[in-house]
């Protein structure tokens, strides 16, 4: 109360309503003692009345919604009611000195500041005067002096308050102009932006402080009148302006660049508005010092820029996650890796996309992360891509806060899919071989020494099976790799569907496998499985459009019986193996201690082989070759013996497919091939007519070496006549490389040098298939020859052969003739040649000699 009634009186001080102030507006309006005396006079008559006036008077205000709105409720309308009430006795109370316009001033101010409008103010006291005319109109009716007395008094004391009221309105808005122009100034005066008011002839009228500062306006440019473009000399400034004062639109963000500063280029940013003063059109030029942001926007930019490249462009995918899992930025790479577009990613949460069994785990880790336990983990998980596939990727998440303090989450996930497939590779090709699947050997040897322990722990037997397809090699040659590989393939699957689970088959090299077979009572229950699995092994197997019958040899050890440990049962196995092929194939054979000497023999002779070449144990023996419609040697086929020092001479069956197996069969028919061209030449230099010779070629020889140019080079180191020369080779090796083949054969023919196929009939090809090669001659297998005269098969097939050779123009030789029957036979049917015992074994050189000499005699 007490700073309201100081703020009162200051209020009539600024006003001035002091003493004579007071009389005055008192006397101006006449008032008088005389009505104050009526207006006492008034203040009687009407205390009866003044509860049915304050009541109507109320209701005329609440007639309007504004008023309405400014009362309030029920309880505040009762307290304005009653000080309504008060206000309008003390009208007529009589006492109208410095207390009665302290008074009337507190309430105008509250009434200011309360919102009621002066529109309200006045139409009130209009009521009130319309409603006490009517009061003492009714108590004076009959006594009108009195009554006009009374009404001027009323009117003059009204029209006082009134005054009083504007009085305190009118202050209170120049007060509020005063305060808001104060506050504007201070406001302009200290903004951070700088101010700039120009008139419509582009000329300063005033600037703030801080637009001094940002220009370094000279001293004659802050009085009024200074030229904009001498303050400012930018052409897209005075460009704006002008564009400004001719239509009014706004003109922002215009940049203006402060150069020759010692400070450096500056860059200023104004926003321009027009707007009337006093009539007059002026502009508002509002700028601020944008040199710090602009700087820090282009290198944000470059920033941006260079995250927005590395974050699209990098080789890895990138997700920017929010704390609850869900994708809320994701770069190109990732939505590679997923399957996923782009939108379809921010739609998703990174537990949708983490395989089931890897879920558990990662969930913990981001708790982990939430909870600042870590900063940031890396692992290998799998995800799922769009179409339902697994893919395993490393993830890298860390945790960080955006702008706005939320936590969030960066993975960066790298496909490593390939590296776990490689891996996975290379651990099944460590323990599987890479063609059939089966457990490779180092799996098989794990598995075999398991099954012996756990044999040596209950007491049974474990027996290992070494198993070798029977000519396997033939099959290759002949059909080609392809063939064999579709071969092994099937056998595996023979083998592992012959056996229990519990038993294992591996792939041992080549055409090997070993079986392992644990828990076992004894060999019945091993010689039991190989049956069955010799059984399954021949069935027809059809590779390309020929129909096999796979066999093999199976040779058997037995734990404890033959060996301790696995490397003993396998070695025991392997010799057994060799028995049972060396008694024909298709059968097994358990291990006895025998075959361990044929084993240690097996590895003298290798040895013994090794050193046969350096130590010249190799010769020749010629087999002559008879023109069987002339009885004339015609030719000799030059065939290896072996003559170790010291020892009796080995049959070619004991040493050649040794030879084949090392490989040693390479640098052996190198000097087979020089020893017979020199053999052709010496007899030529005896005088002995021209002599045929027919050289073998085997298959590592012809297909791994280049038999042409190794041929060029011995026609010409030892003077052989070409034309004299044969090279034999077997129609299986021909048919492993045709392509091959047919050009190395085409450069041996254009020598001079004649071809022949040697074994027809023993492998894959007919004679429509030779027609591509430039062959002269065909040699029909022994095999068809001996059995000649008594089966009808074979003899019908040499006879087709016969003629389907001389059909094509081909030589016709036979092997293996040993009967005068068999000879009369191929006379009969037109055969060329022959070979065989039926008229030589093959002989020395020497003997050769002393042949075509008495021929030439005869």
């Amino acid at each position: 109360m007490r700073e309201t009634l100081a703020m009162v009186d200051a209020m009539a001080r600024e006003i001035g309503l002091d003493g004579a102030e007071i009389a005055a507006r008192k006397d101006f309006l006449e008032f008088s003692a005389a009505d104050v005396a009526a207006l006492r006079d008034v203040h009687g008559l009407l205390e009866d009345e003044r509860e049915r006036f304050s009541t109507a008077f109320y209701a005329h205000l609440m007639r309007f919604a504004g008023m309405r709105a400014l009362i309030g409720g029920e309880d505040v309308a009762a307290r304005l009611r009653g000080a309504q009430s008060a206000y309008f006795r003390s009208l007529t109370a009589g006492e109208y000195g410095e207390d009665y316009v302290r008074d009337r001033l507190r309430v105008g101010m509250v009434h200011q500041r309360i919102g009621l409008e002066p529109k309200w103010y006045i139409g009130a006291y209009r009521k009130y005067l319309s409603e006490l005319t009517g009061m003492l109109q009714a108590r004076l009716a009959g006594e009108p002096r009195r009554f006009a007395a009374a009404i001027d008094a009323v009117l003059k004391v009204v029209c006082f308050d009134m005054g009083l009221a504007l009085d305190t309105y009118a202050h209170a808005a120049q007060r509020s102009v005063v305060q808001n122009q104060n506050y504007l100034e201070q406001v302009i005066d200290g903004m951070p932006a700088g101010l700039l008011v120009v008139d419509a002839a582009q000329r300063v009228r005033s600037m703030n402080r801080m637009m001094a500062e940002l220009l370094d306006a000279p001293e004659e440019a802050l009085a009024a009148g200074y030229p904009l473009g001498q303050l400012i000399p930018c052409a897209d400034l005075a460009a704006r302006v002008a564009e400004a004062l001719d239509s009014g639109a706004p003109q922002d963000n215009v940049l203006v660049t402060m150069d020759g500063r010692a400070d450096g280029v500056r860059y200023l940013e104004f926003n321009i508005r027009r707007t009337l003063q006093a009539g007059e059109e002026l502009l508002l030029l509002i700028g601020q010092d944008v040199t710090f942001r602009r700087k820090a926007r282009l290198r944000l930019q470059e920033s941006e820029e260079f995250f927005r490249l590395t974050f699209n462009q990098a080789a890895v995918g990138i997700g920017l996650l929010a704390a609850d899992g869900r994708l809320l930025r994701v770069n190109h790479k990732l939505s590679q890796i997923l399957g996923y577009t782009e939108v379809e990613l921010l739609q998703r949460f990174f537990q949708q996309l983490t395989c089931e069994e890897d879920l558990p785990d990662e969930l913990a880790l981001v708790e982990r992360l939430k909870a600042g336990e870590i900063r940031d983990y890396q692992r290998e998980k799998r995800m799922l891509r769009r179409d339902g596939s697994q893919v395993w990727v490393t993830v890298s998440v860390s945790a960080m806060r955006d702008a706005q303090g939320q936590l969030r989450f960066i993975s960066v996930v790298k496909d490593i899919s390939r590296r776990k497939q490689a891996e996975e590779a290379l651990l099944r090709m460590a323990n599987h071989d890479a063609l059939t699947g089966l457990p490779n050997r180092a799996l098989m040897q794990d598995r075999l020494s398991q099954a012996i322990a756990h044999a040596h722990r209950n007491g049974s037997q474990v027996a290992v099976m070494f198993i070798d397809l029977d000519r396997f090699k033939h099959v290759n040659d002949s059909l080609g790799h392809d063939a064999g590989d579709q071969m092994i393939v099937e056998i595996a699957r023979r083998l592992s569907g012959s056996l229990r689970e519990t038993d294992t088959v591996a792939r041992q090299g080549g055409d090997e496998f070993v079986v392992v077979l644990p828990e076992l009572a004894g060999e019945e229950d091993a010689a039991i499985v190989a049956e069955k699995l010799l059984e399954n092994l021949f069935q027809p197997l059809h590779l390309g459009t020929q129909e096999v019958f796979p066999t093999g040899s199976i040779g058997i050890a037995m734990y404890p019986r033959d060996g301790a440990d696995g490397a003993t049962l396998l070695k025991h196995a392997d010799s057994a193996m060799y028995k049972s092929k060396g008694q024909g194939g298709h059968h097994y054979c358990f291990y006895q201690a025998a075959m361990g000497e044929e084993a240690v023999e097996h590895l003298r002779l290798e040895g013994a082989l090794q050193r046969a070449l350096q130590r010249k144990e190799f010769l020749l023996h010629y087999q002559p070759v008879l023109d069987i419609g002339s009885g004339a040697v015609s030719g000799v086929e030059a065939l290896l013996r072996w003559q170790p020092q010291g020892r009796a001479m080995v049959p070619p069956a004991d040493f050649i497919p040794l030879a084949e197996e090392t490989g040693l069969i390479v640098p052996i028919g190198e000097w087979v091939l020089q020893t017979a061209m020199e053999q052709q030449v010496a007899w030529r230099r005896q005088g002995l007519p021209p002599v045929r010779v027919s050289v073998n070629l085997s298959a590592r020889q012809f297909l791994g070496q280049d038999v042409a140019l190794q041929v060029s080079q011995l026609l010409a180191r030892t003077g052989c006549d070409p034309r004299y020369l044969t090279l034999e080779i077997t129609e299986s090796v021909l048919m492993e490389n045709p392509a091959a083949a047919t050009e190395t054969m085409a450069r041996l023919a254009e020598m001079g040098v004649q071809l022949a196929i040697d074994d027809f009939g023993t492998g894959y090809s007919s004679l429509a298939s030779l027609k591509r090669f430039p062959i002269h001659s065909l040699k029909i297998d022994r095999s068809f020859v001996s059995d000649l005269t008594q089966d009808a098969d074979d003899a019908a097939i040499v006879n087709a052969v016969i003629a389907l050779a001389h059909s094509m123009k081909l030589n016709v030789i036979a092997e293996g003739v040993e009967t005068s029957e068999q000879l009369a036979f191929l006379s009969e049917h037109g055969c060329d040649q022959m070979q065989g015992y039926c008229f030589s074994r093959p002989v020395e050189p020497q003997a050769i000699g002393a042949l075509l000499r008495a021929a030439r005699a005869a």
